[in-house]
């Protein structure tokens, strides 16, 4: 793993804020392909392997654009998934039987990687992109807690006011952007939302070791606490 040449800043930065984990969420029939690969692919991955996962982008359709446009990066955010999205997600696949959530804990060391970039709001946003940028700078990564925050979308413009502690971004949808791919051995654990959906994950996976398959009720709210 190479990392930043400023990582010892990072990891100060972490420590400071008492960052425990990145969060990525994915429908559990990803999970089969995830185990099978040994790793966590980026869409570009899959694409160029012809690996068959469920695209949950395929459920909805939005008014913005909410997809990061390099396919070469996974999509995570820190301490707790960004609710908007995970809610939408959720609500859009509640009638698809075959579909329910996990939430994945991963090593907080991807954030000094270093072809990790930042993002202080959704990536995709068009005003972010232009605007302030997606980098992998401190400077971008510190200002992902700044006291005030100010968002440009499609729907209009707003200010964020940090009301939330240390180990959280200023905004919800801000993200972590690490290249192509997360070994198995750096997913934490796999998070489920009740002990029903627990003991389905763990049939479902029953030939691969499912020792930090776990309950965390925490991920399935909206509550950053």
């Amino acid at each position: 793993m190479e990392l930043k040449q400023n990582y010892i800043e990072f990891q100060k930065e972490i420590e400071s804020r008492g960052i425990e984990h990145l969060i990525h969420f994915t429908p559990t029939i990803n999970l089969l392909s995830i185990f099978e690969q040994d790793k966590l692919l980026s869409r570009a991955l899959l694409e160029q392997f012809d690996i068959e996962q469920t695209d949950i982008f395929d459920y909805i359709e939005f008014t913005d654009e909410i997809r990061f446009d390099d396919k070469s990066y996974i999509n995570l955010s820190i301490q707790h998934p960004n609710s908007f999205l995970f809610n939408l997600f959720r609500q859009k696949t509640a009638n698809e039987n075959h579909i329910y959530w996990c939430v994945l804990k991963i090593d907080k060391k991807y954030i000094y990687q270093a072809d990790t970039l930042f993002s202080v709001t959704n990536a995709a946003n068009s005003h972010n992109k232009r605007n302030v940028g997606v980098t992998g700078d401190i400077n971008k990564f510190r200002m992902m807690f700044a006291n005030s925050l100010p968002i440009v979308t499609s729907y209009g413009s707003r200010t964020i006011t940090r009301k939330v502690k240390d180990k959280y971004p200023t905004d919800e949808q801000a993200e972590v952007l690490v290249k192509n791919e997360i070994p198995m051995s750096d997913i934490l654990q796999v998070c489920f939302k009740d002990e029903k959906d627990l003991a389905t994950g763990k049939a479902a996976l029953s030939d691969y070791n499912t020792s930090n398959f776990v309950v965390d009720t925490s991920l399935f709210t909206n509550s950053r606490i």
